[in-house]
This record gives structure tokens, C-alpha cells and sequence, in this order.
């Protein structure tokens, strides 16, 4: 998934579960389960990519994610529990950075890297944008029956 789906999961929890154990917990958990969804993000095919264009594109996606996801849910919301669970809906990816643009191939990167490949679900343009949207409509529709 989009930094900007995960961004907006980790800030639907916060806005909807005032609990802070279960809802970091649930923000750290929706982003592997997110990711078995079939979906398109910037890291498909990043090897093909130059790393500069890829870090453009992937900090421009978590900027624009953390920013909607602010509009939409964080107004009335803790601050830090709610960047706190946009954080942890990232760290899966955070972690795995280093992977793509260091060649850091060492434990625990490259675990994490091989438990999100995969995990991946990848669909192609434009049905992998579709996806997610989708996902993310239907998640924040039972967050708020919640």
C-alpha cells in the first residue's frame, strides 16, 4: 500500500479508538494485513528506479498521507497518540528503507524485507490504486462502527 493508505489506517484508529494500547497495537498490525491486499505503491519494481526519484516519490507520499490523514482525523485527537499511530502504521516500511537505498542486506533490515516481499500483494495501475481506496473506505467505515 500508499504511505498515504497506511498514514490515513494508522489516523483512523487514532480517531476512533481512545484506548492508546489497542489502537498503536492496531495501527502496528493494519500494515502487514493492508499489504496482502493486491495493490500498487511507489516501491513496485524500485529496483528499476533511480533511488533518488524513489525517495522523492516515497517522502512526498508519506507527507501527503500524514497531512490528509491529519485533516480528516486529527483534529480532535491527542496529537501524540495520533502521530504515534501514523508512525507505527509506517515503521514496517520505515524499517525497510535502508534495504532499498543503502543495500543494507543485514538482520533484522533484511527480515523485515523478506517478510514484506512477501507479503506484498501487487496489482498493476489503475485497479491497484482502486484497491486501496476501497480498503481504506471500508476500514474506516467499521473503525467507526467501532
Amino acid at each position: 500500500m500508499t504511505a498515504t493508505a497506511h498514514a490515513l489506517i494508522g489516523g483512523a484508529v487514532a480517531s476512533t479508538i481512545s484506548n492508546p494500547e489497542l489502537g498503536l497495537s492496531l495501527a502496528f498490525i493494519s500494515h502487514p494485513l493492508l499489504d496482502l491486499i493486491p495493490h500498487w505503491d511507489f516501491a513496485n519494481n524500485w529496483r528499476a528506479k533511480d533511488k533518488f526519484i524513489l525517495f522523492i516519490e516515497a517522502s512526498a507520499d508519506l507527507t501527503f498521507g500524514v497531512l490528509l490523514s491529519y485533516i480528516l482525523f486529527g483534529q480532535n485527537v491527542n496529537l501524540w497518540y495520533f502521530f504515534g499511530c501514523i508512525f507505527v502504521s509506517e515503521v514496517w516500511d520505515i524499517i525497510e528503507a535502508p534495504y532499498w537505498f543503502l543495500n543494507w542486506k543485514f538482520p533484522p533490515i533484511s527480515w523485515i524485507y523478506n517478510v514484506q516481499s512477501k507479503m506484498q500483494g501487487k496489482a498493476a495501475l489503475p485497479w491497484g490504486i482502486i484497491t486501496q481506496i476501497l480498503t481504506v473506505a471500508l476500514a474506516t467505515l467499521i473503525l467507526q462502527k467501532i
